[in-house]
């Protein structure tokens, strides 16, 4: 092969490259060195080999480093890698010192990458700002008079100050990441439950809006309503809503004061007679309307039915899921029988997962149909976790003699009759 015929080829390999890039095989060296007779020139070409090699391999290795791979490799003897080689060795220190910098050492300085060392130590020096902020803000909070809770945008905690702990009796970790709406602010000074979507603090926050009330509650976590003045403003970060700062104080001495006697036995009353997990009635309440209901139905001689029922193997939902999962069924369950009852029936929780229907007026027939009912919309109603749960039903009607105890006995015989049958099914005592 001519020199002629050999710059030709190696023109037309570069001219290609030029125009339309390396592509994936890179720069192929043309010339078949077995074609050339002349050795002088062979050892020129041979040389060239060499250079065109290097060039590929510093092409692919650079291709490496661009998409992330420091551990990409090149041969010691390619003169064209040495500065990649030294880019190298500079972004594995820089992602080192990233490594640091996450896991709270902001000592890290970057002095070898020009206008991005700039960069990256002002970055360096804000958090350590920031920092010093933030600890010079929990101190602050620690020692304030008033609980202080942050939420962020979505109303979800993310710190509370310790006297926020010793008011509310939860740790950090318990409420961590919850909606403050569902833990704390989720009932009205008269005990009743907010909607969903009609919480007047969730609103304020989701709508950015600042929040103030004197006269309000907290659910604390032995489920006492403290009633509380509540102090909320909204933080924005630029033009976004960024969360929310909650200042609260105990008003319970203020309330001693300013309220009647007659205000605060409301409250105590609500608070005495209502289950602090699902909103109902408790035991205490159900036993003084049955004791009031049966007088009634004795004087009057008029039908009364008392159905009793529980939800079946809940045991296991608690122990395959969890107890937060098992309250949230519970949740779920009767807020479904509250939705599709009178409202001059009687809702209770009797204890644990068993419940009371007390329903004034009633024949045994119309209770049976309506056990009916709420057993098939319990049945047929998506839980998620677990999706399916089932209940069985005693139901017992009054007889004249009738006390607490003998009509909710009967109630009971039926319930565990309803048990002994297989369960998800409704039996009854006359």
């Amino acid at each position: 092969m001519k020199s002629r015929k050999i710059l030709n080829e190696l023109n037309t390999c570069l001219k290609n490259a030029m125009q339309k890039g390396l592509g994936k095989k890179g720069l192929v060296f043309p010339i078949d060195l077995n074609a050339i007779d002349d050795e002088e020139l062979k050892e020129i070409c041979t040389r060239f080999e060499a250079i065109f090699n290097m060039i590929n391999e510093s092409y692919h290795y650079s291709e490496h480093l661009a998409q992330g791979n420091l551990k990409s490799k090149a041969s010691r003897s390619n003169i064209f890698a040495m500065p990649l080689k030294g880019l190298q060795a500079s972004l594995n220190h820089l992602t080192w010192q990233a490594r640091q910098i996450s896991e709270g050492d902001l000592s890290q300085q970057v002095d070898f990458l020009g206008e991005f060392s700039n960069s990256f130590n002002r970055m360096i020096s804000s958090l350590r700002e920031k920092k010093i902020i933030e600890q010079r803000l929990k101190q602050i909070t620690d020692v304030l008079g008033e609980g202080v809770i942050l939420v962020d945008s979505e109303g979800k905690i993310v710190f509370i100050n310790p006297e926020a702990i010793r008011l509310i009796g939860y740790n950090f970790e318990e409420i961590q990441g919850l909606l403050i709406h569902e833990v704390l602010h989720k009932q009205k000074p008269d005990g009743t439950l907010y909607k969903p979507g009609n919480n007047p603090l969730f609103v304020a926050i989701e709508s950015g809006n600042d929040y103030n009330n004197e006269d309000d509650v907290f659910t604390c976590k032995s489920g006492f309503m403290m009633p509380v003045s509540i102090t909320c403003r909204v933080v924005f970060n630029a033009d976004t809503m960024d969360g929310a700062v909650i200042a609260f104080r105990d008003i319970t001495e203020n309330k001693k004061h300013l309220q009647t006697l007659e205000s605060i036995n409301i409250l105590l009353e609500k608070q005495a007679t209502t289950d602090a997990l699902t909103g109902i009635f408790n035991r205490i309440k159900l036993n003084k309307s049955l004791a009031f209901e049966i007088k009634r139905a004795e004087r009057y001689n008029t039908p009364m039915t008392l159905i009793m029922f529980d939800i079946d193997h809940f045991k296991q939902v608690n122990d395959v899921y969890g107890h937060s999962a098992g309250d949230e069924v519970l949740k779920h369950l009767t807020k479904l029988v509250s939705t599709n009852i009178r409202e001059i029936d009687i809702f209770a929780r009797w204890g644990g997962e068993e419940f009371i229907l007390l329903t004034p007026g009633t024949s045994l027939n119309d209770a049976i149909g309506l056990a009916e009912k709420l057993r098939s919309k319990i049945e047929t109603y998506d839980f998620i976790e677990p999706n399916q749960v089932t209940t069985s039903f005693g139901i017992s009607t009054f007889q004249s003699g009738d006390d607490n105890i003998t009509v909710v006995n009967r109630a009971d015989e039926a319930l565990y009759r309803a048990k002994e049958g297989g369960r998800n099914q409704v039996a009854f005592h006359k």
